[in-house]
């Protein structure tokens, strides 16, 4: 048997030199810095968060309920309000004292919103001929920035002239004494979306039965297609309640949903078509929507979009006024051409017993939804 090669030693290291002393210490006060450091900075955060607490996690499902239970108290008209020719929305007072006492201002508004400059810029040119038609300044309600600001300003007498979404009318009208009077409308004076649910384009997901186990996203509950037509219909047609069958969230705007569900936080999203496609149809630099990236799985019947109205108490010439302003007014070639990109030419006279008596049926339904979940 042959020995193993024999493997050289090793080579002798160099003698080190002990570290110097005084570099000794200057690494003991710089670990002692860091630690005092990292101590002081937890500390403050704890103190930060002992003083500014994070919000306790939003629970979908219990203020669905109270929408639901507060929904409930507005399906008749207010005790205050009178309806003596049966349409459905308050009559004006016989005591010619509770009209409204006006300035020589009138206050106007779209749905509330939190861009009430830019709401303001694009309705320049209505407010432009409510003035002419009442001979009074025409202001912009710039600090209403939800539909609830909204409800008070009308029910207060403090919002002469406004719009609200299509869900929102009914609680306007036995709320807040909201008179409906038109709707934009294409040359024939018709007036309607659709309400649709949208996943993603590679979703494999082709109806609403298979939303089971997703996550969906709704836009608010004041919102008829954003919410409350899709919470009655997944109910009622698909045996999806929220919670139990399905997982969901509110994303506070229609096109803030599409943006999220491309980007994955919802497997599906419920929306109003005509306002989808008008995002889709905005200018490249204006960021709009890419419409290849996700797919309808169902659209619903048609709603009544966007509604102008008055508050009832409104003086009655005013509101005469306001009405032929509104009657003779046309979008294109005005600060409102969106409307016009949209087919529509103008406003068109709504009948609020007729045009909202699916959406009211939707309201009544959501008000029993948790009846049965």
């Amino acid at each position: 048997m042959s020995e193993p090669t024999p493997q050289p030693a090793p080579a002798p290291q160099p003698a080190q030199s002990p570290v110097p002393l005084h570099a000794r210490s200057t690494w003991k006060y710089t670990i002692l810095l860091i630690v005092l450091l990292a101590g002081g900075a937890t500390g403050y955060y704890f103190y930060e968060r002992s003083q500014n607490p994070l919000p306790p996690p939003v629970d979908e499902i219990k203020a669905l309920r109270e929408y639901a239970t507060r929904l409930a108290g507005t399906q008749k008209l207010a005790p205050e309000y009178t309806d003596a020719d049966g349409d459905l929305v308050a009559d004006p007072p016989k005591d010619a004292a509770k009209f409204l006492a006006l300035g020589d201002e009138l206050v106007f508004s779209t749905v509330g919103t939190d861009d009430a400059e830019e709401a303001a810029k694009q309705w320049k040119d209505l407010m432009a001929s409510l003035e002419k038609a009442t001979g009074k300044k025409v202001k912009y309600a710039g600090d209403l920035q939800s539909v609830e600001d909204q409800l008070a300003a009308v029910r207060a007498g403090k919002l002469h002239v406004t719009a609200f979404n299509t869900g929102a009318v009914p609680t306007a009208v036995t709320a807040a004494g909201f008179v409906p009077l038109f709707a934009p409308a294409d040359k024939d004076g018709k007036y309607s979306y659709e309400m649709e649910i949208l996943v993603r384009a590679d979703s494999p997901i082709v109806d609403p039965k298979g939303l089971a186990k997703k996550k969906v996203g709704f836009v608010a509950l004041s919102s008829n297609s954003g919410a409350k037509a899709p919470l009655v219909l997944l109910s009622e047609k698909f045996e999806l309640n929220p919670g139990r069958d399905y997982e969901f969230g509110f994303t506070g705007e229609h096109e803030r949903s599409v943006r999220e569900l491309i980007a994955g936080r919802y497997d599906a999203v419920c929306v109003a078509n005509d306002l989808i496609r008008r995002a889709e149809t905005r200018p490249p630099d204006k960021n709009p929507l890419d419409a290849s990236k996700y797919k309808a799985i169902y659209k619903s019947e048609a709603f009544p979009p966007l509604c102008f109205g008055v508050p009832h108490h409104l003086p009655a010439d005013v509101a005469a006024k306001v009405k032929a302003a509104l009657a003779a007014f046309k979008f294109e070639g005005t600060s409102a051409a969106r409307f016009a990109a949209q087919g529509k030419v103008g406003f068109a006279p709504v009948n609020y017993k007729k045009d909202w008596e699916f959406v009211r049926k939707i309201d009544d339904t959501l008000t029993r939804l948790f009846d049965r979940n």
